[in-house]
């Protein structure tokens, strides 16, 4: 009996069951619902099963190799019903347990038949349709894991060319396409550029004809995925792309990183009628998300790679050395001048700055950590006499960095500069000395008219300033070559007691208040009490100078971790913010207009120089018509720790420049001083 029909049930009949057969005929209602086939024993069967694949098996329980049969055909999707007589219990239970699902008895009734045949088949389906699903999810399953592992493998690459390949492969695996691309959008967002192409045939992919490099996002298929951010799927049947390719089948997604789309992610079928399903889109629309962060890391990377080639060559372009730490103080980059000078190998980048650089200045300026955006300036001399000024600014986000400045020329013309000051006015004091004596001579020799007489008091009043400035060089030029103070302990109390004293005279003649403001238990301190004296001398005379008539000085002084702060306040003209960043340099004078500028302009210069080689700070602020305050920081010990700050008492300029009005200053050694200026001789013009 052999009924076929395409869309027929097939049966099996395995043994001498012709009444069967006959019921089997009997039962059927529709001549196109069976294909019905029957052997006479178990390895004819087992042959038939490959051309011939049985929906539903009747065996004979009396055939040998029953229960062999029945494990073999156990995985395959297979109605199973043995035929014989009523079965003991245990039988039945054996047979089950083997996965018969019916039994059907002699002599075959065709309704019988029938009923067996109903519910076996719905087993089958039922059991087809669990294992349907089962396929499903195992392919799910299987996608999942494959997306696993391609994230990871994305995660781990950097460069587009390893991760566009990878992506293509797993997209055409995963959904049996024939080939697929991916294609990027440029920067106008106008066009997409095929970056890759790959087949599943590595043979075949020659003779497949390479979609466009370049397609316009406006006017194609492809484009429609960036516009609407959607997939597009196509098939089963025959389309012509707007490229004139023909394909079965097609399946493009959009490549989405952070609500902004790359590019396009597509596979697609030229020759087989497969179609891509729902769990293909969904899978591929996950892969698409994969790449597209991938992608958007790798152009990053890419990026900032090429930032730091752009860096790294200014870097070494830069004749100064420069280093540049990270937040750990660990080295991240240095240039060949910084490579050079501080002697650190190659494989220096990456390590600690610490344990490769042992130089005590700059350990000492990286030890101050400025905050973000203020930089730290300090002197560093080098092996072989170099000498650099040396900044280090903090950089949110990257650390520290590091510009060391060769100020080595400069230091050597400071120093011949200096030479040919003291010299120059050790020279010019001897003929000016012989001068003076000749005009002290004058009034011996003979009476003098009345206009004589005012010009040699002129005379004496230009030699007398002659003299001063002289004196103010050579002590600049000593304490600026290294000599050494003459440190001791001594009372600060003292020292501004007696400074208050000599200036008194000068500030009653003007009417001026002068007030001292000391706490009882002002700490001593060290250093040189004649230098110190000199310092007040100068402000306090700049004061009394400065002040209109009947006007209010004040000298006040206060202990502050580790530090003696002494400020020293008047309620004179002020000085123009233009002039407060140069007031302690030298010869630098403030001009007021309608008035003639005074002195020598060294007097806050010398100042400044003896304050700091007493390793402090000293700084002015002030506002015009309302007066000035000099604040001299001075350390209790003679130790350099960072400054504290101090808080502004009025306006908002600092002669200095800097973020910060503190700042580290190194005491030089030398010999003595031999020179002390007298305390009736205090010079400190502005």
């Amino acid at each position: 009996m052999n009924r076929q029909r395409t869309d027929s049930i097939r049966v099996l009949i395995v043994g001498d069951s012709p009444a069967l057969a006959q019921a089997l005929a009997a039962a059927e209602r529709d001549p196109r619902s069976l294909d019905v086939r029957m052997v006479p024993s178990i390895p004819e069967a087992e042959a038939l099963l490959e051309p011939f694949p049985p929906d539903l098996v009747f065996v004979d329980w009396r055939l040998s190799d029953l229960e062999g049969f029945l494990e073999r055909i156990r995985p395959r999707p297979i109605g199973r019903v043995i035929i014989g007589p009523p079965l003991s219990a245990s039988e039945v239970v054996r047979l089950v347990r083997l996965g018969a699902h019916d039994f059907l008895l002699a002599p075959h009734h065709p309704d019988e038949v029938l009923e067996c045949l109903r519910r076996t088949m719905a087993l089958v389906r039922e059991h087809r349709r669990v294992a349907g699903m089962a396929e499903r999810l195992q392919r799910q399953l299987q996608q999942l894991s494959v997306l696993y592992e391609v994230g990871q493998t994305l995660t781990a690459s950097l460069r587009l060319e390893e991760i566009l390949p990878s992506i293509v492969d797993v997209a055409i695996h995963l959904t049996h396409a024939e080939e697929g691309g991916v294609w990027l959008l440029d920067e106008t967002s106008e066009a997409l550029h095929l970056r890759v192409h790959r087949s599943r045939d590595a043979e075949a992919s020659s003779a497949i004809s390479t979609p466009p490099l370049t397609m316009p996002v406006a006017d194609s298929l492809l484009g429609r995925a960036v516009r609407t951010g959607r997939p597009i799927l196509l098939g089963p049947g025959v389309h012509q792309l707007d490229t004139g390719i023909l394909v079965r089948s097609l399946l493009y997604v959009p490549l989405r990183a952070h609500g902004r789309i790359l590019g396009v992610l597509g596979v697609l079928n030229r020759l087989q009628e497969a179609a891509f399903s729902e769990s293909d889109v969904h899978f591929l629309t996950m892969l698409g998300d994969y790449a597209a962060v991938a992608i958007e890391k790798a152009r990053l990377f890419e990026a900032i790679q090429a930032e730091k080639s752009k860096l790294e060559a200014i870097l070494q372009g830069i004749e100064q050395p420069v280093l540049v730490l990270d937040s750990q103080e660990t080295l991240i980059l240095m240039n060949q001048a910084a490579q050079q000078h501080l002697g650190l190998p190659p494989q220096a980048q990456g390590q600690p700055f610490r344990s490769m650089v042992s130089h005590p200045e700059l350990l000492s300026l990286i030890d101050r950590k400025p905050s973000t955006g203020q930089t730290v300036r300090q002197e560093v001399t080098l092996p072989h006499h170099l000498t650099f000024q040396a900044s280090l600014t903090a950089v949110e986000g990257v650390g520290y960095v590091i510009v060391m400045q060769d100020i080595t020329y400069l230091k050597e013309l400071d120093r011949i500069k200096s030479e040919f000051v003291s010299i120059v006015s050790h020279d010019v004091r001897t003929p000016l000395t012989t001068i003076r004596g000749y005009v002290s001579l004058l009034p011996r020799v003979g009476p003098l008219n009345p206009r004589q007489q005012e010009f040699v008091e002129k005379v004496e009043r230009a030699m007398q300033t002659i003299v001063e400035l002289l004196n103010n060089l050579l002590d600049l030029s000593r304490l600026e070559s290294g000599y050494a103070l003459s440190m001791e302990t001594c009372s600060l109390t003292g020292i501004l007691n007696e400074a208050v004293q000599i200036i008194r005279p000068q500030a009653e003649g003007k009417q001026h208040t002068l007030i001292l403001e000391l706490p009882a238990d002002l700490p001593p301190i060290q250093g040189d009490p004649r230098r110190l004296e000199q310092v007040f001398l100068n402000l306090l005379s700049n004061a009394v100078k400065y002040t209109p008539p009947g006007g209010r000085i004040t000298v006040r002084a206060r202990e502050q971790e580790g530090y003696i702060a002494v400020q020293v306040s008047d309620t004179g003209v002020g000085i123009p913010p233009a002039d407060l960043p140069h007031i302690f340099s030298k010869f630098y004078r403030v001009r007021r207009e309608g008035e003639a500028a005074e002195g020598t302009g060294l007097g806050l210069a010398i100042v400044k120089s003896i304050v700091e080689r007493h390793g402090g700070r000293v700084w002015a602020e002030s506002e015009v018509g309302k007066g000035s305050t000099f604040t001299v920081l001075l350390p209790r010990h003679p130790i350099h720790p960072t400054l504290p700050s101090m808080p502004r008492v009025r306006g908002d300029s600092a002669q200095d420049p800097e973020p910060s009005p503190y700042k580290q200053h190194s005491q030089p050694d030398g010999i003595a001083s031999h020179q002390a200026p007298s305390k009736g001789n205090a010079t400190g013009e502005q």
